[in-house]
């Protein structure tokens, strides 16, 4: 009986199962067209705003992801995205002072939390 209600659970549980991938992530100076510009991983301190580009694919929509942008290990935006097609591409930006050269980074999160995919970009003096 135990292996009866264990198979319906883990049935039951993968029909409710939400898979999200990341196909693509960059980061760009600009997003035209649906698709970034002047991708880099290192930018300016006077680079004024950095994009984040994601093209997702999941086998659930609508559902949303969730770009979060950290500096130096500290969370500095949290951004919602609705995903409405199984393949999607998507972007949210972080204004970027000056003074706050770096190493960054942008977690997506599904919908429940769950990481995602993760990459870095560097904030430098030295950006070229």
């Amino acid at each position: 009986m135990r292996k009866v209600f264990f198979l319906f659970f883990l049935i039951f549980s993968l029909s409710f199962a939400q898979n999200v991938k990341v196909v693509d992530m960059k980061f760009a100076v600009a997003i035209q067209d649906k698709e970034p510009i002047g991708v880099s991983e290192r930018f300016p301190p006077d680079i004024g705003k950095v994009y984040c580009w994601t093209k997702i694919q999941s086998d659930t929509v609508p559902t949303k992801i969730y770009h979060v942008w950290y500096y130096k290990d500290r969370e500095m935006a949290r951004v919602e995205l609705g995903i409405t097609y199984n393949t999607f591409r998507t972007w949210s930006s972080k204004n970027i002072l000056p003074e706050w050269v770096g190493n960054w980074k942008v977690v997506v999160e599904d919908e429940k939390g769950n990481k995602v995919a993760e990459k870095s970009f560097e904030i430098t003096e030295n950006w070229q």
